[in-house]
């Protein structure tokens, strides 16, 4: 009975060491054995929609962030593992794409990329991925600027500078890093990999813009900005600069202008409530009257219209934003509503004595009254409008009725905020971060 047994194990080894043979001499005797990588997300259609499904990982997750969608239809996902591995995947159309594991840069201080967040991204098509990282425990730290090429998946450059956003030029051949209240620094797209840094100009801010609140790249190195004063123009190495008009009576937020469209035309809106066309080189127009736009019952949403972006068929959308409203009068006491005393004799001096001033009010006029518009807000403001440019009027969207058509899955349920809309991809993402679900825009048009 031994004999058997030997002869069967003996077998087993021959053709274990067999099969081991076999592998090592089938692959590149230069590649280390590489560990499988699974899909880290799973899409399948939903409604009108992609759902997408982060998969079970093989090692524990840090965080999964996504960037807003952006032009083209395409969004970006970061994977950070706890052991601060860096990975981000490219989605089009809803639909997984590469998935780019990338290496710590050098030159970056210890630490700061394994716990970096992805902030913005960029895309030129069939080129490159540009990747913006953050601090996530300083936010005054610079920022981390990646270059990646999509053929070779590889780092193309890096860059560490101060910014928030990207924007990407219309021929894809630069891409601009801007914040708040940072230099605009424009980067040169080209490179090859192993390139240490980027082609760069920094363009610092004139006093006359004290902080950016939305930037449009008109040309390769051209850039238009919209700032609480108004909107400047960098083009040739000089600033141009239109002062914004009279501010609302409402009241609003600072930092709420935007600038939408391409070199060849736009709209520029100082405010809520306020829209300007714009020519080639972001040259202004007249102001174009919103109320005109909107039937009598919705007229007194048209002071509240904010801008969220052009679509790439030209269609604009907008959100309603909640002013602040000036403060209410003060009531007169019995001392106010005295009327003021004769003006008294002169003294030994034979001057008259000087009476106080009294100051104007500082409350603005608004019509109808605060009360009334009050009263109006308080009704709710979930609705969106659509314009096409050229047409009478504006179509408004119930967001309550569209999403109950929409019929969205279950934890992706939420409608984004309108900070999160960004209409120049053409597409919503709702959600996340382990489930989320890819909508065209134009599921929400009325029908």
């Amino acid at each position: 009975m031994k004999r058997p047994a030997l002869a069967l194990g003996a077998a087993a080894l021959i053709l274990a060491l067999g099969s081991g043979a076999w592998w090592l001499a089938r692959r590149d005797p230069g590649t280390p054995p590489q560990e499988e990588t699974p899909e880290p997300f799973r899409s399948e259609p939903m409604g009108l929609g992609q759902l997408i499904d982060l998969q079970p990982p093989p090692m524990p997750l840090r965080s999964v962030r996504w960037t807003l969608p952006l032009p083209g239809g395409t969004a970006v996902a970061q994977i950070l593992t706890q052991t601060g591995r860096q990975q981000v995947v490219l989605f089009q159309q809803g639909v997984p794409g590469p998935v780019l594991s990338l290496p710590e840069p050098s030159g970056v201080p210890d630490g700061f990329f394994r716990f970096a967040d992805l902030a913005d991204a960029a895309l030129a098509p069939d080129d490159a991925l540009v990747l913006l990282y953050r601090s996530s425990t300083d936010p005054a730290s610079p920022s981390l600027v990646l270059a990646c090429d999509l053929r070779p998946q590889q780092v193309r450059w890096s860059l560490r500078a101060p910014g928030e956003h990207l924007a990407l030029s219309a021929d894809h051949r630069s891409v601009f890093l801007f914040g708040a209240s940072t230099p605009v620094n424009i980067l040169e797209l080209a490179g090859r990999p192993g390139q240490l840094k980027p082609s760069s100009t920094p363009v610092d801010l004139p006093p006359e813009v004290k902080m950016v609140s939305s930037l449009l790249p008109i040309g390769r190195h051209a850039f238009a900005v919209a700032h609480d004063s108004g909107l400047s123009t960098w083009r040739d190495g000089a600033w141009t600069h239109v002062p914004a008009p009279a501010p609302s009576p409402l009241g609003f937020p600072h930092g709420l202008g935007r600038i939408a469209g391409d070199a060849k035309g736009g709209w520029w809106q100082p405010e809520p409530g306020a829209l300007i066309p714009l020519g080639p080189g972001a040259k202004t127009g007249p102001s174009r009257d919103l109320k005109a736009l909107l039937p009598d019952p919705s007229s007194l949403d048209a002071s509240l219209l904010q801008l969220l972006g052009e679509e790439p068929d030209g269609h604009l959308w907008f959100g309603l934003t909640r002013p602040t409203l000036p403060a209410p009068a003060p009531a007169l006491d019995s001392a106010a509503a005295t009327p003021p005393a004769a003006p008294s004799a002169p003294d030994e001096s034979g001057q008259a004595p000087q009476t106080p001033a009294t100051p104007p009010p500082t409350t603005a006029t608004i019509q109808p009254s605060r009360e009334d518009w009050q009263a109006y807000l308080d009704k709710g403001l979930d609705r969106l409008y659509l314009w096409k440019p050229g047409e009478a009027r504006m179509k408004v969207v119930s967001i309550a009725d569209a999403w109950k058509r929409l019929a969205p899955p279950p934890n992706a349920s939420a409608f984004p905020g309108l900070g999160n809309l960004r209409p120049e991809a053409g597409a919503l993402l709702c959600g996340g971060p382990d489930r989320a679900w890819w909508l065209p825009l134009k599921a929400l048009r009325p029908r």
